[in-house]
């Protein structure tokens, strides 16, 4: 395995050595010496759009799956948020006595999978205007207060904008004007086992810090992120993974294989994502307008054993968009928005790629008697 790998870097070191670009390699020098200074080149050509985001106050957003009851803080020390009534938690005294011989503070967060503090996380500039995309994980705490840090050390309290939990994305604003926007490679020259270098500023140092890999798939999260082998981790959630000439592939997001939020076992794993967003115009529209966009469900059960074509409906609960749709129990839905379903994780994939509230057209097999049915259905959130 290391030496295919060493292979394939001497190959794509041996073209960055003769880009022009690049300036020309020493013929005397093994071209896998020069794998250092591409990866400085990299980095220097993108650190001034990458950011230093920081935040302060605020309370945890309960997460599914975070166990515990609503409302109620991670942290010991801290107060308690009122709920709807604005009465306290009833909890409160007892809390008091667990904690009273415990020393108070702001200490760490427990989430699904995580030990999470209030540390800089880090993000990318992507209008000369103001707006700059981080990774949702950086908001967790719901904070009062955002700063972000540029390049040149000038600073900014920043304001929240939309999210997209589907790629686990948000954006900020900061009051700035002709920052640097850097260049974002086409999506149709990204391609298996090319160098993939995930840039960050969460750690302390006056330059970004810089983890060296190669991507490994494309099209994954229902075809909204890259995977790669480069470390990643909270110490670059936020930053931009790049290629050799320092464009953008992705942002650096905490995503597990099958789409949701990856937890502590995915740390430098192997297995890493960066969420796609090249060509998201109309998407960054509706951030920008402060939208939180989720990922679209039918609402029903699928029969993971049903191999296909089509995918067979298990159940439709009341209320659910595929229930409003007419699926019922042995239903087989054969394609989306025209596309032939394969079997059940093509169909959720299929729908994956829209958000809830958008639209999609089903066409499906009934059981009863094998009549064909087309229809236009909104999906669930």
């Amino acid at each position: 395995m290391k030496r295919n790998r060493l292979s394939a870097s001497c190959l794509a070191l041996a073209f960055v050595a003769s880009a022009p670009v690049r300036g020309q390699a020493n013929p005397d020098v093994p071209e896998f010496w020069l794998l250092p200074k591409v990866v400085h080149r990299a980095a220097e050509s993108i650190r001034a759009s990458v950011v230093t985001v920081e935040t302060f106050g605020g309370f945890r957003k309960v997460l599914d799956g975070a166990g515990g009851k609503p409302k109620v803080p991670a942290v010991p020390g801290l107060p308690k948020p009122p709920d709807k009534d604005g009465e306290k938690d009833k909890d409160k005294d007892k809390d008091k006595d667990k904690d009273k011989d415990k020393k108070k503070g702001l200490g760490p967060i427990r989430m699904p999978g995580f030990i999470q503090a209030q540390g800089a996380s880090t993000g990318l500039v992507i209008s000369k205007d103001g707006w700059i995309v981080t990774s949702s994980f950086a908001l967790n705490w719901d904070p009062s207060t955002v700063l972000v840090t540029l390049d040149d050390g000038r600073k900014f309290t920043a304001s929240v904008g939309g999210t997209d939990e589907t790629r686990g994305i948000t954006l900020l604003r900061v009051e700035a004007d002709d920052l640097p926007v850097p260049e974002f490679a086409p999506l149709d020259t990204i391609e298996v086992g090319q160098w993939a270098f995930a840039i960050a500023r969460s750690l302390a140092g006056k330059g970004p810090t810089v983890h060296v890999g190669a991507i490994s798939a494309l099209d994954r999260i229902s075809g909204k992120a890259i995977q790669c082998d480069t470390n990643t981790s909270p110490a670059n959630y936020g930053g931009p993974l790049v290629d050799i000439e320092g464009r953008v592939l992705g942002l650096i997001v905490p995503l597990a294989p099958a789409g949701e939020a990856a937890g502590v076992d995915w740390y430098d794993s192997g297995i890493g994502f960066a969420a796609k967003l090249q060509g998201l115009g109309d998407v960054f529209a509706r951030l920008e307008a402060g939208e939180a966009l989720k990922r679209g469900k039918l609402g029903i059960a699928l029969d993971p054993s049903s191999l296909g074509p089509g995918a067979m409906v298990v159940s439709t609960p009341r209320g659910s968009a595929g229930h409003s749709a007419g699926l019922k129990k042995g239903d087989k839905i054969l394609a989306v928005d025209g596309e032939s379903v394969r079997h059940s994780m093509h169909l959720q994939d299929a729908v994956g790629h829209h958000y809830a509230g958008d639209w999609v057209e089903l066409r499906y097999e009934r059981k009863r008697d094998g009549g064909v049915v087309d229809v236009i259905v909104q999906l669930d959130g």
